[in-house]
């Protein structure tokens, strides 16, 4: 993913530390206050560089890292610009 490794377990780590329970649903949703958004997490974990605007390389490795959670089935992402996933593996 543009010359980073990223270890997805301890991403998921952070997504469920950072999650709660909704409607039947644990969620990680990083448009709610004190949590952290999928960018900001991947950049501070990974030192993935992030910038108020979209940046072209953060954008490549959130996507990377949703379609990734999603083929494992660790995490669905909500459709659009959503910051909602729904987390499937428990820890």
């Amino acid at each position: 993913m543009h010359g980073f490794t990223i270890d997805l377990d301890a991403v998921y780590h952070v997504m469920w530390d950072h999650s709660e329970i909704d409607a039947d649903e644990r969620v990680f949703n990083g448009a709610k206050k004190g949590v952290p958004a999928m960018k900001r997490l991947i950049a501070d974990l990974f030192g993935v560089p992030v910038e108020d605007k979209m940046n072209a390389v953060n954008h490549a490795v959130r996507s990377k890292v949703r379609d990734r959670l999603h083929e494992l089935g660790w995490a669905t992402k909500d459709p659009g610009r959503s910051a909602r996933y729904v987390l499937y593996r428990e820890l």
